[in-house]
């Protein structure tokens, strides 16, 4: 039975044991599987988009869509009425 040292705390540990007796973190292999890891980005993500894109909106200065007045109307039809005076 050899002692080998915790990669995580250093304590020394049997070369049997599955974690270390100090810290708790596995001596070999993974600690958790890897579709842990995948599921925590994948909610992270899920979850952090939708609040990035809604910041995102909010920060943009958007321009508000205005229907043209009536006296805006009327402007350009004189102005298209005083053109054709003009020539």
């Amino acid at each position: 039975m050899a002692l080998e040292p915790c990669n995580v705390c250093g304590t020394l540990n049997s070369d049997q044991e599955e974690i270390c007796l100090s810290c708790g973190y596995p001596t070999k292999g993974r600690k958790r599987p890897a579709i842990f890891q995948w599921a925590a980005i994948t909610l992270v993500l899920a979850f952090a988009l939708p609040m990035l894109m809604t910041l995102v909106n909010f920060i943009q200065p958007q321009q508000p869509t205005q229907p043209e007045s009536d006296t805006t109307q009327s402007s350009r039809l004189i102005d298209r009425e005083l053109k054709d005076i003009g020539e």
